[in-house]
Formats: C-alpha cells, structure tokens, sequence
C-alpha cells in the first residue's frame, strides 16, 4: 500500500467516540455535557450525552448547580444551563495569575482590534451593526463571524481589564 492509498479500514466514529468516555469517569462525562448546556436542557438530555442514568445525571447536576457551574432553570420537569457568570469569573482567575505586562500587552493589542471594528463598520458595537448594510447575500456569513469575533474582542477586554483591576486591589490590600 502506497502513501496515497486510503487505508483498508477506517475507524468508525462511534469507536472513537466509546474510546474517548471508556476512558473518563461517570462525573468527567457528565461535566463535559454540562459544559455544553448553552440554553436550558433535560436531565434526559444530559444522560444520554453523557451514557449515564437520569438519576446519575441528576445528581452530578445538582452538585454543579450548588457550585455554580450549571443553574437549575426549573424544576418540573429538571431543566439545566451553563452559568456563564462562573465560566467568565473562572476566565479572569486565570488571566490575574499571568504577569501583569502580559495582561497590558493583551489589552493593548485588542484595543487596537477593537478600534479597528468601530472604524471599519462606522459603530460603537457589534450589536448595533446590520449586516446586510456591509455585505451582499454571499458574504453575509463572513459579516456575522467578524460580528461575533468583535463581540468576543469586547468579552476578552472586560475581562483583562477586570482581572488587571482585581490584581491592583489585592497587591493594595493591607496583609
């Protein structure tokens, strides 16, 4: 068999996919369905993503809305979310670990992407903008996508600019 040749059998993806979550506890798999909860979700949902029972799912669900990970949206039937708040929070903790020229050097590049994005689109936000005014019908996916990476340029600031506040209050906090 040459270099071109395709291989003789070729790895199914329910194989992969059973590779992958033998290899993680039941709590590891609950966690990376939670991960993926962006609108209120099932328990049943959960379980199936995740190859646990309901109740097993419920559980760790439970837990992780007492942490913060997940809320509880409702409870008949059990409805679940991703937190945002907790995933921003756990994203600036990180970000207040790095060295404070790193997280100027960060904030100074993405002020400039920023001013970019206010120039190039004639706007104050990305919400403000209609796509249909800068593209026609076939590059109106390219418009939303540099909308959503504007948005995500805008996140990626308050949060430098929160972790870089948060470090100057604990280095002027009395020991």
């Amino acid at each position: 068999m040459s270099s071109d040749d395709p291989p003789s059998e070729l790895p199914g993806l329910a194989d992969e996919w059973s590779e992958r979550t033998d290899a993680q506890s039941t709590r590891e798999r609950v966690y990376a369905a939670a991960l993926q909860l962006y609108e209120p979700t099932r328990v049943a949902t959960v379980s199936e993503r995740a190859d646990v029972s309901k109740e097993t799912a419920r559980e760790y669900l439970r837990w992780f809305a007492e942490i913060g990970l997940v809320t509880h949206d409702a409870e008949s039937p059990d409805l679940f979310s991703r937190n945002e708040a907790y995933f921003e929070w756990r994203r600036i903790q990180r970000l207040q670990s790095r060295p404070l020229e790193d997280l100027e050097r960060e904030l100074k590049r993405l002020t400039g992407s920023e001013r970019e994005y206010r120039e190039r689109y004639d706007a104050d936000g990305p919400d403000t903008v209609d796509a249909l005014d800068h593209a026609d019908y076939d590059e109106l996916e390219s418009v939303w996508m540099e909308l959503q990476e504007w948005r995500t340029v805008r996140r990626r600031i308050r949060e430098l600019e929160q972790a870089r506040r948060n470090r100057d209050r604990s280095s002027k906090a009395p020991a």
